[in-house]
């Protein structure tokens, strides 16, 4: 990936910075008595018939009912809270870009500052098209956002995870760990 010096890198959250299947699968079986095996959850839309919701909706509930509870209790990848830092070492402005609710910012900086990952602005007002945003590149685990990104002419990377799809980000840089991504942008 070849960003220009200075450059602005957004990055989200949810399956880029955190593991929140873990959180997750706690919450479906305390609200719901409902195990929930994270290597199913093959797709965002994936649907839990045992709670005839899908893995979006359960995401959103857990966020409202239990939101310091769900936000904090995740952790963080590894690698995570380096890799941020040898960004902004390298000279990269890393900007947050989350479609977690405007309600739920303020948990997520403390998340953030928990897990001492740095970074250099956290974008409040996130479109659905994450392309939107002002920067260079977007570093997410959802082949759509990182396709919008790409589209709109920034760089884009991919976080595997279960339910992404590399085959529909064409030209993203596809990694499994913050290591491997760190090491293929600074």
């Amino acid at each position: 990936m070849n960003l220009p010096d200075g450059a602005r890198i957004l990055v989200d959250v949810d399956g880029t910075l955190c593991d929140n299947m873990p959180r997750l699968v706690e919450y479906v079986d305390a609200e719901h008595g409902v195990t929930l095996d994270p290597a199913a959850v093959d797709e965002w839309q994936y649907h839990v018939p045992a709670v005839d919701q899908h893995v979006g909706e359960l995401i959103d509930a857990a966020m409202a009912d239990r939101t310091e509870w769900f936000l904090l209790g995740m952790d963080p990848l590894p690698g995570a809270a380096r890799g941020m830092e040898r960004l902004r070492d390298a000279g990269y402005e890393v900007h947050i870009a989350t479609h977690r609710p405007a309600d739920t910012h303020d948990v997520t900086r403390e998340w953030l500052d928990d897990h001492d990952i740095p970074y250099d602005g956290y974008e409040h007002d996130v479109p659905r098209n994450k392309g939107d945003l002002e920067g260079h590149a977007l570093v997410d685990d959802y082949h759509r956002n990182v396709g919008n990104a790409l589209a709109a002419g920034k760089a884009g990377a991919l976080f595997r995870q279960p339910y992404s799809d590399p085959t529909a980000c064409e030209g993203a840089l596809v990694v499994d760990s913050w290591d491997g991504f760190v090491e293929r942008v600074v």
